[in-house]
């Protein structure tokens, strides 16, 4: 799992004066959160997935989690100094402040006494002031009704999945540099991903959009997007979608930009999903896409976006499933975030729900707090969407670097990315209607 940073702090003494501890809540009960969470001396905690701030007066806390795993504590802390910073692929660089704690898709940081808050990307919020009780990310598990059972008109499909058929394609687009500002290699892998999609049948097509180059003046790029026709309700729009673009530590290097994890694995899921849905025929209509300019800003899916506002279609669409990511695990356990706006809450437990039925191996984190990856323009425009994203990815040591390679992706590379394909399979089976086999057409 993710490093805790700065578990011992020696801090110059300040008034008021806490002191935090951070757990592992791993395997921790419900009960056991609440209870570590209002102990004798808490003044404050905030959830990260799984692990657990909580802050206070320090005698109280030294006792505190007999039954849970002590990371390490931060001593002589004002909590008005703290900051909660979320972090994406545009956000990966130095801040400003300690690193306390990073889980995930969230740092806590000890900012100077009296400084202001860092400015937040345009529209989303970036930092925040810790409050009193902040969950960023929940575990499903902790929520969830015991007793989840497969349903069996969609274990088929979720059996479809092949993880080492998956890896290969991960394998195949690694071998290209794709960068949005190169061209040729960019270009291959745009019309290898169109011809894969053809040969499952898909109408394919290349949309141009137009976005900043790498110097002054603008680039056309295009995605690809393979369509589904729903057989019973077409007018119903699904989209399944990933970014095949990439990038290296530079940012703006056209060479050296194998993206393995980011995010050939998200692109290869989309192809794999396709596999696995399309011959159960589908009543509802689905759209694979595979995006360009993630890296650079999110435009291929903001260019989407706004396509389906102009044609009227944007009414069509239903669910979008978003992967960035979705193939490294630190260790041995294989770990999960699932991330939307509060509103589709529910949306979100249906992945949660999925995992316990269909992948009981997969850890599933919840969090109602998007940031920075192609699900925000479908969110941004009221759109039930959902990102799934191996939570190790923050300590990826190959994350935007030349050696983001398959091989560097780790002994577990198929299982984590099997694990969320066929989580987001068996939703997806039931959203596009491929799991209802007694009305569907599967004959044609």
């Amino acid at each position: 799992m993710l490093p805790v940073l700065g578990l011992l702090l020696a801090l110059p003494a300040a008034a008021p004066q806490d002191h935090a501890v951070v757990l592992d809540i791993r395997t921790a009960s419900a009960v056991d959160v609440e209870q570590f969470k209002h102990g004798v001396g808490v003044r404050w905690w905030v959830e990260l997935g799984t692990r657990l701030v909580v802050g206070g007066e320090a005698a109280s806390l030294r006792t505190l989690a007999v039954r849970g795993s002590r990371l390490g504590e931060i001593e002589a802390i004002d909590k008005h100094d703290l900051a909660l910073r979320t972090v994406g692929c545009a956000l990966h660089e130095e801040a400003p402040g300690q690193l306390l704690v990073q889980s995930g898709r969230w740092q806590l940081r000890r900012l100077p006494p009296g400084m202001e808050l860092p400015p937040s990307q345009p529209g989303h919020e970036t930092w925040r002031r810790l409050g009193d009780n902040d969950v960023l990310a929940r575990q499903y598990r902790l929520d969830a009704p015991l007793g989840a059972m497969p349903d069996p008109l969609v274990l088929p499909l979720v059996d479809q999945i092949d993880a080492a058929r998956w890896f290969g394609d991960v394998t195949q687009l690694a071998s290209w540099d794709r960068s949005s500002y190169g061209t040729t290699s960019l270009n291959a892998s745009r019309d290898w991903i169109g011809v894969r999609m053809q040969g499952l049948g898909l109408a394919v097509t290349t949309p141009g959009f137009s976005m900043p180059g790498a110097g002054s003046g603008s680039i056309t790029r295009q995605n690809v997007i393979g369509t589904w026709t729903g057989t019973s309700m077409p007018n119903e729009w699904i989209v399944v979608g990933a970014h095949y673009d990439s990038r290296n530590s530079s940012g703006s290097s056209v060479t050296n930009t194998p993206g393995a994890e980011d995010n050939a694995s998200g692109c290869a899921g989309v192809i794999e999903l396709a596999r696995a849905l399309l011959p159960f025929k589908p009543r509802r209509s689905i759209l694979f896409m595979c995006y360009a300019g993630e890296e650079q800003g999110l435009y291929g899916s903001t260019r989407h976006v706004q396509a389906l506002q102009s044609s009227g279609d944007l009414a069509k669409v239903k669910s979008v499933v978003i992967m960035d990511m979705i193939g490294y695990s630190a260790d041995n356990q294989l770990d999960a975030l699932y991330e939307s706006k509060s509103a589709y809450l529910s949306y979100l437990n249906r992945f949660g729900a999925a995992a316990a039925a269909y992948v009981p191996a997969l850890n599933v984190t919840i969090s109602t707090n998007p940031f920075g990856s192609d699900h925000m323009p479908y969110l941004d425009a009221n759109k039930e969407t959902v990102l799934a994203i191996e939570s190790d990815w923050a300590s990826y040591p190959h994350y935007h670097r030349s050696t983001d390679t398959p091989a560097n992706m780790g002994v577990n590379a198929q299982a984590m990315g099997g694990a969320i394909l066929k989580t987001n399979v068996a939703v997806l089976a039931e959203l596009s209607g491929a799991s209802d086999r007694i009305f569907a057409d599967i004959d044609k």
